[in-house]
């Protein structure tokens, strides 16, 4: 691989990275008691808690962990999607 073929990759990896940055991505708990956004760079953009579960200190940690869980797991076909039509 070329010096300028590493180049046309890195500048491919940063419009990649740039246009994930303008995606989001929302995982919400089966309860439907809380609800996280990431964008599409792994960074929290929002948490949201219903009361109910704000004194069931067990239910909200379940409801954070499948949230954030679903969040991570729609941002991985995310990832995936934007970097097949890339690499075709």
């Amino acid at each position: 691989m070329s010096f300028f073929d590493k180049l046309k990759d890195l500048k491919q990896a940063r419009e990649i990275q740039a246009q994930l940055g303008k995606e989001q991505v929302i995982g919400t708990s089966s309860n439907g008691l809380f609800k996280v956004t990431l964008d599409g760079n792994q960074n929290v953009v929002r948490v949201e808690i219903d009361e109910k579960v704000v004194g069931d200190r067990h239910q909200l940690e379940k409801s954070a962990k499948e949230a954030f869980s679903r969040a991570l797991d729609s941002l991985k076909k995310l990832m995936v999607s934007k970097f097949s039509s890339i690499m075709k």
